[in-house]
């Protein structure tokens, strides 16, 4: 089973949104060290993203590794003309041949102001954008330069992103993590529905989730403390550094807030690895695509190391 490494770019306190760019850079390399054959970036604008540009991100991660394929999860095709987006993973993948992912979706990645300022007048609806960049990819046209197209992924969510996946012939990746039980409904509408196209014969499944893993059971709390943080209105620009997380725990909610169902799968690595075997079960996917939330780098890396050594042992 190929498994994704993909970072939401989150920015941790006194890291900042430069600090966060840096270490997802870094992260796509520890990636890459520990057997991932994927590492994913999100898009997210506003003043305290860690990422609005991913396709800059893409291509800082795949200058400092050498075989990982690396792309988006995904490119906010509502915000962008499909030529463009075409055009920027085109010039992708001549520079990185054979190692770049194209992942699109529709969430509005932002705020409500932020999201005004990005539209863009009298534009297409997303399935139909999605279609002209599908073409821009295939047809051979005299719009982009030769080259073999990225691997082209659709992220979603729901029933909408499922269909429009398999009407296009497009490996689909379920966003796992914004529902609180799994939902092989969704990924059995896409199976059933699949008609082959020009960059896939046959259905193709990565199912996204969220982990919170640690050997020490008292990190386990502070992840699982900070997931519930992360949810909760709040003023905070930021999510708190690892010492801010320690100096708020005695006053945060309960062990289990923020993490129920499978929405994360938290625990002791013998706790995460029963969860993650359940997930499989549930949707028999081709892939997995794992994010975390920690702000301790070198932890965050021991997550997907953790994860990784899991994978032999589930079915």
């Amino acid at each position: 089973m190929k498994l994704t490494a993909f970072d939401q770019v989150l920015v941790y306190g006194a890291t900042g949104p430069a600090g966060a760019a840096r270490e997802s850079v870094r992260l796509a390399v520890a990636a890459e060290r520990l057997g991932y054959d994927r590492f994913w970036v999100a898009e997210h604008h506003g003043a305290t993203s860690g990422c609005g540009s991913p396709e800059i991100l893409v291509a800082a991660a795949a200058a400092e590794t050498a075989t990982i394929r690396v792309g988006t999860a995904s490119v906010l095709l509502p915000h962008y003309a499909p030529l463009k987006v075409a055009t920027t993973f085109n010039l992708l993948e001549r520079l990185f041949p054979g190692r770049i992912d194209l992942g699109i979706g529709r969430g509005p990645g932002a705020g409500e102001a932020v999201v005004r300022r990005l539209a863009r007048p009298d534009e297409a609806p997303y399935p139909e954008k999605a279609e002209r960049l599908l073409a821009h990819l295939t047809a051979g046209t005299d719009l982009l330069p030769d080259s073999t197209p990225p691997q082209l992924w659709l992220t979603g969510a729901g029933p909408g992103g499922a269909l429009l996946a398999a009407r296009h012939g497009l490996p689909f990746c379920l966003a796992q993590f914004a529902h609180g039980a799994p939902r092989p409904d969704i990924v059995g509408l896409y199976r059933d529905n699949f008609r082959p196209g020009p960059l896939g014969e046959s259905p193709r499944v990565s199912i996204a989730a969220r982990v919170a893993c640690a050997d020490d059971p008292r990190d386990v709390r502070l992840l699982r403390s900070l997931l519930a943080l992360a949810a909760a209105p709040t003023n905070r620009r930021t999510l708190p550094s690892w010492d801010e997380l320690h100096a708020l725990e005695p006053t945060t909610p309960s062990p289990g807030a923020g993490t129920d169902g499978m929405s994360v799968l938290a625990g002791v690595p013998t706790e995460v690895a029963e969860k993650l075997a359940a997930l499989i079960a549930a949707y028999s996917p081709d892939e997995l695509a794992l994010t975390t939330v920690c702000p301790d780098f070198d932890l965050r890396v021991r997550t997907f190391e953790l994860v990784r050594a899991m994978l032999p042992a589930v079915p």
